[in-house]
């Protein structure tokens, strides 16, 4: 099971469905993976996504496989892909999101 950091008022159903998800990342990517944020609601969303996967460098193949698992696991998932040096994270956490972190 994956630590998650989140507030009382998240739905099961959305935090398990991040749960999987982040285990499928962590298991296609390793640690490759940097960070899952999600925000507190499928609901919520921030560039027209509702949770950030962070690479440590990525590709459009990578983009494509994120999408694909996210599909997979839960349709309601809406995944942005960014690279460990972009500064997306802070929209994401200022906008209510909880840090996923795999193991």
């Amino acid at each position: 099971m994956l630590p998650i950091v989140v507030e009382a008022s998240v739905s099961g159903s959305w935090l398990n469905s991040v749960l999987r998800f982040a285990e499928r990342l962590k298991a296609h990517f390793g640690r490759r993976l940097v960070r899952v944020i999600a925000l507190l609601s499928p609901d919520q969303e921030v560039y027209e996504s509702n949770v950030l996967v962070v690479l440590d460098n990525y590709d459009s193949r990578d983009a494509d496989i994120v999408v694909k698992l996210a599909s997979e696991v839960d349709e309601r998932i809406n995944p942005l892909i960014a690279s460990a040096d972009e500064r997306d994270e802070d929209t994401f956490l200022h906008a209510g999101g909880r840090d996923v972190q795999a193991d």
